[in-house]
């Protein structure tokens, strides 16, 4: 399993692939966002990742997934880092330091306004697990171990559909969660810069 020197290591000296401006206005034509991907690590066990899962709200493209704690870049965001930092601390109430690094931004399209989706995802480190205080925009939270989301038997095929979107998608399965989509697409880039691989069942398409 990696360590978390072995992650710190990684992700810092690692060169991300950049989609956003970052420290620009915001740009109306795109959906700017950025997440938080939260480290911890106990004595004697692997690290763990902290993972949210989102409320029900109607309109909402993510609505019930499983997610890192971040969100939209707000115009008074000086930077997509100050938006991971903020909405961490509005969704679960956790206040970060400076991230150890960040990964490759991942784009897509917001359907629902026909706009350009860019989110940058930013590793940070915490030495003990915080307090959690969750908003409205959130229904649960949960820390995933690294050893149970590399693990083979975790990998699931996960069906979803909506009227406007559907398909089969590799998934981790944790205690009733399940981690797909975006946020699936994000872990594998994470594990990808520590050097490890998540494996997927045979039966479901690869997330790329």
């Amino acid at each position: 399993m990696p360590s978390l020197d072995l992650i710190r290591s990684r992700v810092a000296v690692h060169v991300p692939r950049l989609a956003a401006a970052g420290d620009a206005p915001v740009e109306p034509a795109v959906f700017e966002a950025a997440v938080a991907i939260v480290v911890h690590q106990a004595p004697d066990a692997s690290p763990e990742l902290l993972f949210i899962e989102r409320a029900v709200r109607e309109g909402d493209p993510w609505s019930g997934q499983m997610a890192f704690p971040g969100g939209r870049r707000e115009a008074h965001d000086p930077h997509l880092e100050r938006t991971a930092a903020r909405e961490t601390h509005e969704e679960v109430g956790i206040r970060l330091g400076a991230p150890i690094g960040r990964l490759n931004d991942f784009q897509g399209t917001r359907a629902s306004e026909q706009r350009k989706l860019v989110v940058a995802p930013f590793v940070y480190e915490v030495r003990s697990r915080p307090p959690i205080t969750v908003s409205d925009e959130v229904q649960s939270t949960v820390w995933i171990s690294t050893a149970h989301l590399l693990d083979p038997s975790s990998a699931r095929s996960y069906r979803f559909q909506r009227s406007e979107f559907g398909g089969t998608f590799p998934a981790i399965e944790y205690q009733g969660y399940t981690v797909w989509g975006l946020t699936y697409r994000i872990l594998q880039d994470f594990f990808s810069v520590v050097g490890k691989e998540l494996l997927h069942p045979p039966d479901a398409p690869t997330s790329s």
